[in-house]
């Protein structure tokens, strides 16, 4: 049983990501939740939702580099693949010439 990569479908899927990585950079789902007492003073709500409020700030920003990290770890399997590929490929090409070892099989 043997398996086969993907090289190129492993390489779109990191530019992909990349594209997401930009895409989702400038959003800012904190700035969708109102500040103060958000229209209920006094509510326990309103420290609940600024708490949700301020776990969400810079969270566009954080995903995107999570995003950007994996669109690099994708490139570089894709590399490494390539890369461990042609060097399979040279060793199983036969050599013209004797060199006084075994001839591949």
């Amino acid at each position: 049983m043997g398996f086969e990569a993907k090289i190129t479908e492993i390489a779109s899927s990191g530019d992909a990501a990349g594209d997401v990585a930009e895409a989702v950079r400038n959003v800012d789902p904190a700035s969708a939740l109102p500040g103060g007492n958000a229209g209920m003073p006094g509510s326990e709500a309103t420290a609940k939702l600024a708490r949700v409020k301020e776990s969400w700030k810079g969270k566009g920003a954080r995903t995107a580099g999570a995003l950007e990290q994996y669109a690099q770890n994708l490139a570089t399997a894709a590399e490494q693949y390539r890369s461990s590929d042609a060097v399979a490929e040279e060793d199983l090409t036969p050599r013209t010439g004797h060199s006084g070892g075994q001839e591949p099989i």
